[in-house]
């Protein structure tokens, strides 16, 4: 009788961690294509495909993203809106402390002009994560809506000595948009971030509008700016164009070319973003390493991962934030 109920008991558990070592490696092929488009800003899995995926066992990839959120994000995309509410309300408890649910839902209610909620879960996703650009961003933007001044001037406080470019750009074209502080105040506070990042020519724009005003602008300028607050509003194909007129405009500025090349990376206008990164990185070679980082998207969604890795690798000897996050992931 006993050793009947031992080969029970060990039948069984053989077939339970059978099971579960099963659950986990179907997991693992579905975080792979989760994680890759996550980290690459990327919707383009399907739905059919998307839909089935198990996001209870395991509830958190294995860099702890909150598997909820990530599917939420493509029920989102295609309108299935109560469903991926329930996933992004859920995933705050998967894992509380990225606030990848709240950035999502934050973003939601923005779009609903549902101010207050959007204030609620931006601030929580700012909160986990002060010094990514994304989380920021959405919190300066509905502060932004709100016309809360002060308020933006206390988040920014929070993270100003970090010097990360795009948190500063934010912060100054929502002052901008806000318009409570004097031009020459935000002139010196420019000024003196400037001074922070010699070499950063991605100022200009900026600083053109601070010190010349929008009334004042030229059609170039204005069409820089209309470029950039597409893009800020996530129409991307729109930008792109725009970026890619004002590239034809001024031919010596790589920035132009590289951000319409960013820009159709976005929009999902593949052709168009090989393109330009590929001119950019050939006629200019910029030092900060993006197009390469990007580029090595590409390549590797055309699963041509052996030259990926090698532009990955030039970005990474370039500085490129998130080169090394990359290599790690898909270079081994």
């Amino acid at each position: 009788m006993i050793k009947k109920l031992l080969s029970f008991f060990l039948v069984s558990l053989f077939l339970i961690s059978g099971f579960i070592n099963y659950k986990v490696f179907r997991s693992l092929i579905d975080q792979a294509l989760l994680i890759y488009e996550f980290n690459a800003f990327q919707l383009n899995v399907p739905y059919e495909i998307v839909e089935p995926m198990d996001v209870d066992f395991p509830n958190i990839t294995v860099t702890t993203l909150p598997m909820k959120a990530l599917k939420g994000r493509y029920l989102m995309r295609d309108s299935v809106s109560s469903q991926a509410l329930e996933l992004l309300y859920q995933s705050r408890k998967d894992n509380p402390f990225l606030g990848i649910g709240e950035f999502e839902l934050s973003k939601y209610h923005l779009n609903k002009k549902n101010l207050d909620s959007a204030l609620f879960y931006s601030k929580i996703a700012f909160q986990a994560l002060p010094n990514n650009p994304l989380m920021s961003r959405i919190h300066f933007e509905v502060l932004t809506r709100m016309k809360k001044d002060s308020l933006l001037d206390v988040s920014f406080h929070q993270i100003k000595d970090n010097f990360i470019f795009e948190q500063w750009a934010d912060y100054l074209f929502c002052k901008l948009e806000i318009g409570k502080t004097p031009r020459k105040e935000l002139a010196l506070i420019l000024n003196s971030v400037k001074k922070t990042m010699p070499g950063n020519n991605q100022f200009s724009t900026l600083n053109t509008l601070i010190n010349i005003g929008s009334e004042n602008l030229n059609d170039f300028s204005k069409m820089i700016i209309e470029a950039e607050t597409l893009y800020s509003k996530e129409k991307f194909n729109e930008a792109a164009n725009l970026y890619e007129a004002s590239a034809m405009k001024d031919p010596t500025e790589f920035t132009h070319f590289e951000n319409a090349a960013l820009s159709y990376y976005r929009g999902n206008s593949i052709e168009d973003a090989k393109r330009l990164f590929r001119y950019t990185m050939r006629t200019f070679n910029p030092k900060k390493g993006k197009s390469e980082f990007y580029y090595g998207l590409l390549l590797y969604e055309e699963d041509k991962k052996e030259e990926a890795c090698k532009f990955w690798a030039i970005a990474r000897e370039k500085n490129f934030a998130g080169s090394q996050r990359v290599i790690d992931s898909f270079c081994k």
